[in-house]
């Protein structure tokens, strides 16, 4: 591959086609300042969370003012205002551009510009569903354009890489277990990667996510798959009561329902050990920190998780378990118990990655 296409996929979920387009280097800008224009935008909106460098939000800022004029919203600071509908408010077409992490990638936008791995593989490409107690869809649900530059992400922080690494590995132990010898070999504690790994990265993670949303675009069936361990890492972040380095919480919740499919006689430890290696590879925790209130965490997931539809949890690698014709799991006080106090600091062995796989002819 030459010039600034790394490479362009179109990601169907049901009647909305998403296209994703990852470039590389300065000489792609030329590029997206002509498909932004094609937008044909009397008015911009461009929507950040702080996630971007700060010469990536002048320079995207710079070429949406030189279209039309263009209001900047930060979302650590300012709500997101309704989007004018036709007609309405200036009678022109107003534009919205996420440029930022997950929290901008996950508005209603018509182009999105993750600059952090998490957003690209995960909020970028997903459909905003409307909630409940809307009366219609909003007037877009999928973004026009998904634009990434592979080499931005790829000069991303440490931590920060290792973070969104988490979303590549959930995507291979739902999703794609194909990939899994490959990424094992791939992945650096040190979280440093060349452009091109990146861009693997995210093609693995946008073919896992095109196979699933194709039928299921709202992520409430099969496509579950792609939130494999997220409701855990969050109840984790919430209820562990410390603070931890990104990604920790999101690592501990893919190890905790690893566990918990173990204690309920879904998966074999096989299956628990290979989602521990790759979150060791990862360079990401395998274990509660010291000093943590293992029965105070446990019972508190316990009382969360318990009146809840259950967890997506997988009796294999890429199978997630299907329970009286559902992809959802109900889990009990005590399993749960059972896999917070097994999450001790225990060291991950390495190497024999190929006896992971599942045998197959």
């Amino acid at each position: 591959m030459g010039g600034t296409t790394a490479f362009d996929r179109r990601i169907q979920a049901g009647p909305a086609g998403i296209p994703l387009a990852v470039r590389r280097g300065d000489g792609s800008w030329a590029e997206l300042a002509e498909r932004t224009a094609a937008f044909g935008a009397d008015r911009f909106l461009l929507v950040t969370d702080g996630a971007a460098p700060a010469d990536h939000l002048a320079r995207v800022r710079a070429m949406a003012a030189a279209q039309a004029p263009c209001t900047v919203i930060d979302l650590r600071s300012a709500p997101l205002p309704d989007r004018p509908a036709p007609g309405e408010g200036t009678g022109g077409r107003t534009v919205v551009i996420a440029l930022g992490g997950e929290r901008a990638c996950a508005v209603a936008a018509d182009l999105r510009l993750p600059t952090t791995l998490a957003a690209a593989v995960g909020p970028a490409l997903a459909l905003r569903c409307p909630p409940p107690e809307a009366r219609a869809l909003p007037d877009r649900t999928a973004p026009a354009l998904v634009w990434v530059r592979g080499d931005v992400l790829a000069d991303r922080p440490a931590a920060e890489t290792r973070a969104g690494m988490i979303g590549v590995i959930r995507h291979v132990l739902a999703v794609c277990p194909a990939q899994y010898e490959a990424l094992a070999e791939a992945l650096d504690p040190q979280a440093r990667y060349s452009e091109r790994t990146v861009a693997g990265f995210l093609a693995v993670c946008a073919d896992a996510r095109a196979a699933l949303v194709c039928f299921d675009p709202f992520e409430t069936g099969p496509a579950l798959a792609l939130g494999y361990g997220r409701r855990l890492g969050t109840l984790v972040r919430r209820l562990a009561g410390r603070p931890s380095a990104p990604g920790d919480a999101e690592a501990l919740g893919l190890l905790l329902a690893a566990r918990l499919a173990v204690r309920l006689g879904l998966l074999d430890s096989a299956g628990a050990w290979a989602h521990r290696e790759l979150v060791a590879r990862n360079g990401s925790v395998t274990g509660l920190p010291g000093g943590t209130d293992v029965a105070a965490l446990a019972d508190a997931l316990g009382a969360a998780l318990a009146p809840g539809p259950g967890l997506l949890l997988l009796a294999g690698l890429g199978r997630p378990s299907c329970v009286d014709g559902r992809l959802l799991t109900p889990v009990g006080a005590a399993p749960v118990r059972a896999a917070v106090e097994g999450l001790g600091p225990v060291g991950v062995p390495s190497g024999r990655v190929a006896e992971l796989l599942p045998v197959t002819g």
